[in-house]
């Protein structure tokens, strides 16, 4: 950890974290938050573009959403960069807290441990449901 803490700040930056009384992350926290609502408020702005006005009519509506949300999930030139930047700044936190023995009120483990688990609850949801359709019966074609 203190190789890639010196690597990353610099030496000097790094005695400086390393011996400081200030145990708090929370800054490093909000701007990981920031980062990836940036994200978010992008992938709003490219639905925004591709998808005009909700039709009136119900199934208008429907085609109207499904298309909205594929434009969400369109990856944006240099999103990989932003979500390495807000898990390098949760990291310099932990390590913050870890280094001033404060983890039980660490923002970036906390931050970084609802993210970790909201995945692995999610991928977790797809196998599950993955596994399901492959294996449910199918109902008989009309």
């Amino acid at each position: 950890m203190v190789k890639q803490g010196v690597d990353l700040l610099g030496a000097d930056l790094w005695d400086e974290v390393e011996y400081s009384q200030n145990s708090d992350c929370l800054p490093l926290a909000q701007a990981a938050r920031r980062l990836l609502e940036a994200k978010d408020h992008a992938h709003e702005f490219v639905a925004d573009i591709l998808v005009s006005p909700s039709p009136t009519d119900r199934a208008g509506r429907v085609l109207f959403e499904i298309l909205r949300e594929y434009a969400k999930k369109i990856r944006i030139p240099g999103e990989e960069i932003v979500e390495s930047s807000a898990h390098a700044l949760r990291i310099m936190g932990i390590c913050i807290c870890t280094i001033a023995t404060n983890l039980s009120s660490c923002y970036c483990l906390a931050d970084l441990a609802q993210a970790v688990g909201q995945e692995k609850l999610e991928e977790a949801l797809t196998t599950g449901l993955n596994d399901w359709a492959e294996k449910a019966p199918t109902p008989p074609k009309r």
